[in-house]
Protein backbone atom coordinates (compact mmCIF):
# COMPACT_ATOMS: atom_id res chain seq x y z
CA UNK A 1 0.00 0.00 0.00
CA UNK A 2 1.37 3.37 -1.00
CA UNK A 3 -0.25 6.82 -0.81
CA UNK A 4 -3.43 5.19 0.59
CA UNK A 5 -3.86 3.14 -2.60
CA UNK A 6 -3.95 -0.63 -2.38
CA UNK A 7 -1.98 -2.48 -5.05
CA UNK A 8 -2.57 -6.06 -6.19
CA UNK A 9 -0.18 -8.37 -7.94
CA UNK A 10 -1.65 -10.16 -10.93
CA UNK A 11 -1.89 -13.58 -9.24
CA UNK A 12 -3.77 -12.22 -6.23
CA UNK A 13 -6.05 -10.14 -8.46
CA UNK A 14 -6.75 -13.10 -10.74
CA UNK A 15 -7.62 -15.46 -7.90
CA UNK A 16 -9.83 -12.82 -6.25
CA UNK A 17 -11.88 -12.47 -9.45
CA UNK A 18 -11.82 -16.08 -10.64
CA UNK A 19 -9.82 -15.13 -13.72
CA UNK A 20 -6.50 -16.32 -15.02
CA UNK A 21 -3.50 -13.98 -15.13
CA UNK A 22 -3.44 -14.60 -18.90
CA UNK A 23 -7.02 -13.28 -19.20
CA UNK A 24 -6.12 -10.13 -17.32
CA UNK A 25 -3.07 -9.57 -19.53
CA UNK A 26 -5.26 -10.17 -22.60
CA UNK A 27 -7.73 -7.52 -21.43
CA UNK A 28 -4.76 -5.16 -21.17
CA UNK A 29 -3.50 -6.10 -24.66
CA UNK A 30 -6.83 -5.33 -26.31
CA UNK A 31 -7.26 -2.09 -24.36
CA UNK A 32 -10.12 -3.13 -22.11
CA UNK A 33 -8.02 -2.59 -19.01
CA UNK A 34 -5.61 0.28 -19.49
CA UNK A 35 -4.79 1.98 -16.22
CA UNK A 36 -2.30 -0.68 -15.18
CA UNK A 37 0.71 0.60 -13.29
CA UNK A 38 4.20 -0.82 -13.20
CA UNK A 39 6.67 -0.73 -10.35
CA UNK A 40 10.42 -1.21 -10.32
CA UNK A 41 11.52 -3.92 -12.71
CA UNK A 42 8.43 -3.43 -14.88
CA UNK A 43 6.25 -5.61 -12.67
CA UNK A 44 2.53 -4.95 -13.12
CA UNK A 45 0.47 -3.82 -10.17
CA UNK A 46 -3.25 -3.28 -10.08
CA UNK A 47 -5.35 -0.84 -8.08
CA UNK A 48 -8.81 -1.03 -6.57
CA UNK A 49 -10.04 0.75 -9.71
CA UNK A 50 -8.57 -2.05 -11.84
CA UNK A 51 -10.24 -4.57 -9.54
CA UNK A 52 -13.62 -2.82 -9.97
CA UNK A 53 -13.14 -2.57 -13.73
CA UNK A 54 -12.34 -6.28 -13.99
CA UNK A 55 -15.33 -7.13 -11.83
CA UNK A 56 -17.53 -5.08 -14.18
CA UNK A 57 -16.01 -6.80 -17.24
CA UNK A 58 -16.62 -10.19 -15.64
CA UNK A 59 -20.26 -9.30 -14.95
CA UNK A 60 -20.79 -8.04 -18.52
CA UNK A 61 -19.21 -11.21 -19.89
CA UNK A 62 -21.52 -13.29 -17.70
CA UNK A 63 -24.48 -11.32 -19.11
CA UNK A 64 -23.36 -12.31 -22.62
CA UNK A 65 -21.71 -9.16 -23.92
CA UNK A 66 -18.78 -9.63 -26.27
CA UNK A 67 -15.38 -8.07 -25.76
CA UNK A 68 -15.97 -5.83 -28.77
CA UNK A 69 -19.21 -4.56 -27.20
CA UNK A 70 -17.34 -3.87 -23.98
CA UNK A 71 -14.67 -1.99 -25.91
CA UNK A 72 -17.43 0.03 -27.57
CA UNK A 73 -18.81 0.99 -24.16
CA UNK A 74 -15.34 1.92 -22.98
CA UNK A 75 -14.81 4.10 -26.07
CA UNK A 76 -18.09 5.90 -25.42
CA UNK A 77 -16.99 6.54 -21.84
CA UNK A 78 -13.56 7.82 -22.97
CA UNK A 79 -15.15 10.26 -25.41
CA UNK A 80 -17.85 11.62 -23.12
CA UNK A 81 -16.24 11.01 -19.69
CA UNK A 82 -19.65 10.17 -18.24
CA UNK A 83 -21.82 7.12 -17.76
CA UNK A 84 -24.83 9.06 -19.05
CA UNK A 85 -23.90 8.11 -22.63
CA UNK A 86 -22.71 4.61 -21.73
CA UNK A 87 -25.78 3.43 -19.84
CA UNK A 88 -28.33 3.87 -22.68
CA UNK A 89 -26.03 1.90 -25.01
CA UNK A 90 -25.56 -0.76 -22.33
CA UNK A 91 -29.35 -1.06 -22.04
CA UNK A 92 -29.59 -1.54 -25.84
CA UNK A 93 -26.96 -4.27 -25.73
CA UNK A 94 -28.70 -6.01 -22.83
CA UNK A 95 -32.07 -5.79 -24.64
CA UNK A 96 -30.47 -7.44 -27.67
CA UNK A 97 -28.96 -10.12 -25.46
CA UNK A 98 -32.32 -10.79 -23.78
CA UNK A 99 -33.95 -11.13 -27.22
CA UNK A 100 -31.25 -13.61 -28.30
CA UNK A 101 -31.87 -15.62 -25.14
CA UNK A 102 -35.62 -15.69 -25.86
CA UNK A 103 -34.86 -16.98 -29.38
CA UNK A 104 -32.57 -19.68 -27.98
CA UNK A 105 -35.21 -20.70 -25.44
CA UNK A 106 -37.81 -20.97 -28.23
CA UNK A 107 -35.42 -23.01 -30.38
CA UNK A 108 -34.64 -25.29 -27.45
CA UNK A 109 -38.35 -25.74 -26.70
CA UNK A 110 -38.96 -26.70 -30.35
CA UNK A 111 -36.04 -29.13 -30.18
CA UNK A 112 -37.41 -30.65 -26.97
CA UNK A 113 -40.82 -31.10 -28.65
CA UNK A 114 -39.12 -32.80 -31.62
CA UNK A 115 -37.16 -35.09 -29.29
CA UNK A 116 -40.28 -36.08 -27.32
CA UNK A 117 -42.18 -36.72 -30.55
CA UNK A 118 -39.38 -38.87 -31.93
CA UNK A 119 -39.17 -40.79 -28.65
CA UNK A 120 -42.91 -41.54 -28.92
CA UNK A 121 -42.42 -42.86 -32.46
CA UNK A 122 -39.56 -45.08 -31.28
CA UNK A 123 -41.62 -46.39 -28.36
CA UNK A 124 -44.55 -47.12 -30.70
CA UNK A 125 -42.23 -48.98 -33.06
CA UNK A 126 -40.78 -51.00 -30.19
CA UNK A 127 -44.29 -51.82 -28.93
CA UNK A 128 -45.38 -52.90 -32.41
CA UNK A 129 -42.21 -54.99 -32.87
CA UNK A 130 -42.75 -56.65 -29.47
CA UNK A 131 -46.39 -57.40 -30.29
CA UNK A 132 -45.38 -58.75 -33.68
CA UNK A 133 -42.71 -60.99 -32.14
CA UNK A 134 -45.15 -62.30 -29.53
CA UNK A 135 -47.60 -63.12 -32.31
CA UNK A 136 -44.88 -64.94 -34.25
CA UNK A 137 -43.78 -66.80 -31.14
CA UNK A 138 -47.37 -67.94 -30.47
CA UNK A 139 -47.79 -68.97 -34.09
CA UNK A 140 -44.49 -70.86 -34.13
CA UNK A 141 -45.31 -72.59 -30.85
CA UNK A 142 -48.73 -73.66 -32.05
CA UNK A 143 -47.17 -74.88 -35.32
CA UNK A 144 -44.52 -76.85 -33.42
CA UNK A 145 -47.20 -78.41 -31.30
CA UNK A 146 -49.20 -79.47 -34.36
CA UNK A 147 -46.13 -80.89 -36.09
CA UNK A 148 -45.22 -82.91 -33.06
CA UNK A 149 -48.72 -84.23 -32.78
CA UNK A 150 -48.64 -85.18 -36.49
CA UNK A 151 -45.26 -86.84 -36.23
CA UNK A 152 -46.56 -89.29 -33.62
CA UNK A 153 -49.14 -90.73 -35.96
Amino acid sequence: MSDGVHYYQIGKLASSLGLSPRTIRYYEEIGLLNSVKRVEGGKRVYTDNDFQCLRFITMLKHLGLTLSEMLELQDIYRIHQTSKKVLPRLLELLDTQATKIDERINNLNRLKTDILSYQDKIRQKLTMDDASRKGEDRHERSGDHQRRADSHR
